[in-house]
Formats: structure tokens, C-alpha cells, sequence
């Protein structure tokens, strides 16, 4: 292998197709293998030894990160292995993941690609592993870094499903759901990055698996991936996501795919794109990006998403005149004393929402002995209501997103200070509306209706609707169209 990793002439894509004066780098896993040699799994060896904290060839630089298991916790990886298993067994028939813990080294197409680029067994790939509580600003799980430190335009990468996450999909295997509902989904997210380890280029999506048309789309073979839209870049970052996910947890799909290669072109002498981009939204109509000079940039051309809203000199740029709470992409793409205009560096940012929401209206209740069922009309905001905010006694109860709830675990015959706020989608709350609510007493009996129609309607001396009244309490029962006071004896 030469400093360069593995050149060769096979650099056609389906679209954007490289120069034919460049030649390409490719990830040699064949090489790799003299390096980081198998076990009896058909795995690296050495993927559970924590001292070490990276692979790759004699180009790339891959992540690899390890908890040995010391001090009684349990063994784990992120990042990238080396395996050569190509073993497609479903180990999850059962509906638990504990058989899939020791076989996590297999590749659904059966092995990985020959010079053909056929699949085949006993070929090296990589096994990938997305750790998503890794995942940080300034690294990730899985992250491909060029060893030149420079620039290079990305031509393609192959990817499979790995069997885990296959085999979860049809048929559950312990914590993913088998998918049988439209519009569900399992996706690679594919990232450039610029010399300042920011995002570089748009993100590309490689769909996995998805269900659509009544049935299930799921491949078990290698897909070759364009990568050339991002333009020259100084690495690669993946990341995945699942419509089958726990919120806060984290996907219940297993987070792990295969690669079997990855090529990029030799280093292109171009300006290259303004890097380490940073947006900072102002309030509800600006947002200022700023970015790092790029060499030879006379001056620079600014985007708001797909419309040109500028140029300057300067790193940075005010854009004005945004609605109020929403998502945009700023690109900015360096230009050269001669002409030259760079790739597009981008970040994605979204305007502020200072506009607190309207309060509630028409607040009632009504009361038993320990609960309360509340309900409200709707606040109002210029950007859209998310929930409301219910108080009791001054101490937050609940946030509903309906117009009504029901406060439950209350002291009988005693008065309670309701509350309820709007909160939008940023947050913002409203004034709050309140109301005095006293419970029933133990001794408490409901007003039965009195027609068969169930037109009875009993509200209490203050004008709260009520359907139980205490001994001796004065009422107004509305009965059809005949209104009249009573005392419950």
C-alpha cells in the first residue's frame, strides 16, 4: 500500500461523475487485514481492547471506541470493526436481543465485495455502530477522517443492512417493533465536514429499511451511495434514525449497518468552501452566521435557503427580515480575486419566538370529593399553541395538551387555587387564568337528574355547574327550560 491508500480508475457515479485527471482513494479493507487480523467470530480481535481508539488503512482514519468491561460494568463498542463473518443468521427468532450480543459481526449480503464488487463470502467490511449518547458537537460515533488533512471530494460508499436491525424489523427481537405500519422507517444519515470539524455539505439520506404500499422495503444486498454533491470535505460523519424510537432513549431499532468501501478523490487545488460556520438567531426576524476566512476569498456570496440575500468581505452576515420562529438554511460560498467560486459551506438555524401566547378563557370546574375536572377554551399564538400549563395551589400539576384534565389525589371539603397558562411552541407562557375550587365533603351526594332526557343541569350559588352538592347547600338546577333554587336537605 502506498501513503495514499488504494488508487484506481473506477471513479463513474451515477451523477456528478469525477474529473478524469483525478485519480481516487479508496478504503482498503483487503490491506487491513494484515493489521487488524479476525478471531474465531470473524471479527477484529482486538474490538473489545480499550486502549485502542481507532482503525483505518493507510488514508483513512475511522472511529473505534471501547469499554473493556473493568470495575464490573459491561463491555461495549462504538464506532467501526473490521469483520470478515458474513453470517446472516437471525439470532433474534425468539423476540429477545440476548442472542444477538455475540453474533453482532455479520453482514446481510453474505460477505463483503470482491473486485467485482460482488458480494462474497469471506471479504472483509466494516460493521458499524452508532452510539448515539457519544454523539457531541465536537465528535462522534462514527466519524471518517481524511490522513492528509486535506480537502477531498467523497465519490461513493457501499452500505448493507446489518441482520440485527434486519431481522428487528420483520419480527421484533426484544426492544425494536416490527414494522407494519405506512410511513415507517429506518435511515443512515450520511455528513461532510469542513476543516473546523463542522457540518460540511447537504446531508445524504440512505433509507435502510421503510414500510410504504402495504408492505415492507427492505434490501439485503450492498447499495452503492453518490456521495459527490457534497463537494470537497474534510471527513465523514454518520449518524441514524427510526421512526421506531423511545424519545429520550433512543432508537429501539439496533443502530448498526455495514460498509463495504468508501472512495474519495485525490485533493483538488480550488478555493475551498468557507468553513466552521456558527448561526446565532438575534430575535424573532435575524439570525448572524459567521465562519472562518477561507484562503484566497476576495469576498463572499450569501443564501437565505435558496434565495442569494448578499455578499461581504467580512465572516459574517446579518440576515434580516425572517417570519418569526422559523427553520432556514444559510449557505456561504467564498469567491477568489480571478472568479473562482468555492463549494457552499451551510448551518441551519431557526429564528427566535418572543410573542407570548394568549391566556385561556372561560375556565371551569367541577368538583367531588377528591378530584376536579377542569376544562378551558383554547389560548391563542401567533406561532401555534403547544399545551397549557396547569397549577394547583401555586405548584405545576400537569401540562395537557387538550383543554381539559382532571386533578385527582385532593383533601375532601377543601378549597384549591386553579390556574392554567398557554405555553406555545417556544415555551412562552401565558398570563394565567385562575379559578377557587372547593371539594365535596365525605358526606356528599350526587343530584340525580330528574327527566329521562338527562336536561338537568345544577350549578352552585357561585354559578359553577356541579353534578354533587353538599347537605344543606343552596343550588340552581336548571330542569329543561324551568330554572329554580333549592336547598339539598
Amino acid at each position: 500500500m502506498s501513503a495514499w491508500g488504494v488508487k484506481g480508475e473506477e471513479a463513474r457515479v451515477n451523477s456528478g461523475a469525477p474529473k478524469a485527471d483525478l485519480d481516487t482513494i479508496r478504503l482498503d479493507l483487503q490491506g487491513m487485514l494484515e493489521t487488524y487480523p479476525m478471531d474465531g467470530d470473524g471479527k477484529w480481535e482486538e474490538t473489545y481492547n480499550s486502549d485502542i481508539t481507532g482503525i483505518g488503512d493507510d488514508f483513512f482514519i475511522l472511529t473505534h471506541i471501547t469499554n473493556g468491561g473493568s470495575g464490573g460494568m459491561m463491555s461495549y463498542w462504538d464506532g467501526f470493526t473490521l469483520c470478515t463473518s458474513g453470517d446472516d443468521t437471525d439470532y433474534g427468532q425468539a423476540g429477545s436481543s440476548d442472542g444477538w450480543i455475540d453474533h453482532q459481526w455479520g453482514c446481510m449480503a453474505g460477505g463483503g465485495l470482491n473486485a467485482a464488487k460482488k458480494a462474497e463470502k469471506g471479504m472483509p467490511y466494516l460493521v458499524a455502530y452508532w452510539g448515539e449518547k457519544s454523539e457531541s458537537d465536537d465528535s462522534h460515533s462514527l466519524q471518517a477522517d481524511f490522513g492528509d488533512g486535506m480537502s477531498h471530494t467523497p465519490v461513493c460508499i457501499w452500505i448493507c443492512n446489518h441482520p440485527w436491525p434486519y431481522y428487528g424489523i420483520e419480527h421484533d427481537d426484544g426492544f425494536a417493533h416490527s414494522f407494519a405500519d405506512n410511513g415507517a422507517y429506518f435511515r443512515l444519515i450520511i455528513h461532510g465536514l469542513d476543516s473546523q470539524g463542522k457540518e460540511a455539505g447537504e446531508p445524504v439520506a440512505v433509507t435502510l429499511a421503510s414500510f410504504h404500499d402495504d408492505r415492507l422495503h427492505i434490501s439485503k444486498d450492498w447499495q452503492r451511495v453518490d456521495l459527490t454533491g457534497f463537494g470537497q470535505i474534510h471527513g465523514l460523519y454518520f449518524t441514524m434514525e427510526s421512526s421506531d424510537n423511545a424519545g429520550s432513549l433512543g432508537m429501539n431499532t439496533a443502530a448498526y449497518f455495514c460498509v463495504g468501501g468508501l472512495e474519495i478523490l485525490e485533493h483538488e487545488d480550488k478555493i475551498e468552501r468557507p468553513a466552521g460556520l456558527e448561526a446565532e438567531a438575534l430575535d424573532e426576524n435575524r439570525v448572524r452566521v459567521t465562519w472562518v476566512k477561507a484562503d484566497g476569498a476576495k469576498y463572499y456570496n450569501v443564501y437565505a435557503d435558496s434565495e442569494k440575500a448578499g455578499t461581504t468581505t467580512k465572516e459574517e452576515y446579518m440576515f434580516e427580515g425572517l417570519q418569526a420562529y422559523s427553520e432556514h438554511k444559510f449557505y456561504v460560498e467564498a469567491v477568489s480575486e480571478h472568479g473562482q467560486v468555492s463549494d457552499r459551506g451551510y448551518v441551519t438555524a431557526r429564528t427566535l419566538d418572543l410573542t407570548a401566547p394568549a391566556a385561556p378563557g372561560n375556565l371551569r370546574a367541577e368538583a367531588e370529593q377528591h378530584k376536579i375536572k377542569l376544562s378551558w377554551d383554547a389560548g391563542t399564538d401567533n406561532i401555534g399553541v403547544s399545551r397549557y400549563a396547569v397549577y394547583v395551589d401555586g405548584k405545576r400539576y400537569s401540562r395537557p395538551k387538550g383543554t381539559s384534565v382532571t386533578i385527582t389525589g385532593l383533601d375532601a371539603d377543601k378549597t384549591y387555587k386553579i390556574e392554567v397558562s398557554t405555553l406555545d411552541l417556544s415555551d412562552n407562557e401565558s398570563e394565567k387564568v385562575s379559578i377557587e375550587v372547593k371539594t365535596l365533603p365525605e358526606n356528599a351526594t350526587a343530584i340525580r337528574d330528574t327527566q329521562a332526557d338527562g336536561q338537568t343541569t345544577v350549578y352552585n350559588i357561585q354559578g359553577q355547574r356541579t353534578q354533587r352538592a353538599d347537605r344543606g347547600g343552596v343550588y340552581i338546577v336548571k330542569d329543561g327550560q324551568e330554572t329554580k333554587k333549592i336547598i339539598r336537605r
